[in-house]
């Protein structure tokens, strides 16, 4: 059960680790962070090579204080929310295995992007080494409201190929295996906001559909 309640929160971002762009900073700033709660609810996503994944989405009335915004101190502290989401994410037949992430949504210009960040992980290993070098990562999509919401994730392969052609100017570090954007918000947001409007910018494997659960 431990080993995988791990995989869930390693899910994303983790597992996604070299198929979409990984961030130390969030996207989102105090200005462009947006309350829609279409996104709310209980979802599922499902193919033929992978079980049926719930991700029980909600807005609680108070959330700790460092988990708000990217600047907020204060983390035993619960104060009104006004922006933050958290995600259950769990196998439908383990249900005891969910694995928790905050989520905010983010306007930049007419587009809306989620912002995805893993809380609680380190609660799940029994190792105190292995926890010391682990730090959780930002990852963030573009979200469409319908009958279905479609979240689609960046596509990594994509951004280093224009990384290595200098076709991209924003701050990040590559060690050989992983590219990690070190940019500020500010300049995260006019990344996202240049290549929002390419299709072949998203990754076509890491494109969901939420159906209502």
């Amino acid at each position: 059960m431990m080993k995988t309640k791990a995989m869930l929160v390693m899910m994303m971002p983790a597992l996604f680790i070299g198929c979409t762009v990984l961030s130390f900073y969030p996207l989102y700033t105090e200005d462009t962070l947006i309350r829609d709660d279409r996104i709310s609810g209980k979802w599922y996503t499902t193919d033929n090579t992978t079980d049926t994944i719930i991700w029980d989405i909600s807005f609680p009335e108070n959330i700790q204080a460092n988990l708000t915004h990217a600047f907020a101190v204060g983390a035993d502290e619960a104060i009104p929310n006004s922006y933050a989401y958290t995600l259950n994410m769990y196998n439908q037949h383990e249900p005891e295995t969910a694995a928790e992430f905050i989520l905010h949504l983010v306007k930049l210009g007419d587009q809306v992007f989620v912002d995805f960040f893993p809380i609680d992980w380190e609660e799940i290993f029994d190792n105190t080494l292995l926890v010391f070098h682990l730090m959780g990562v930002h990852t963030f999509a573009k979200i469409e409201f319908g009958e279905q919401i479609t979240i689609n994730w960046f596509d990594a392969e994509l951004m280093q190929t224009l990384f290595n052609e200098n076709r991209i100017r924003v701050r990040h570090e590559n060690n050989g295996v992983y590219t990690l954007l070190t940019a500020k918000p500010d300049e995260l947001q006019k990344f996202v906001q240049k290549y929002a409007g390419e299709k072949s910018a998203f990754s076509e494997d890491l494109l969901f559909q939420l159906s209502k659960y």
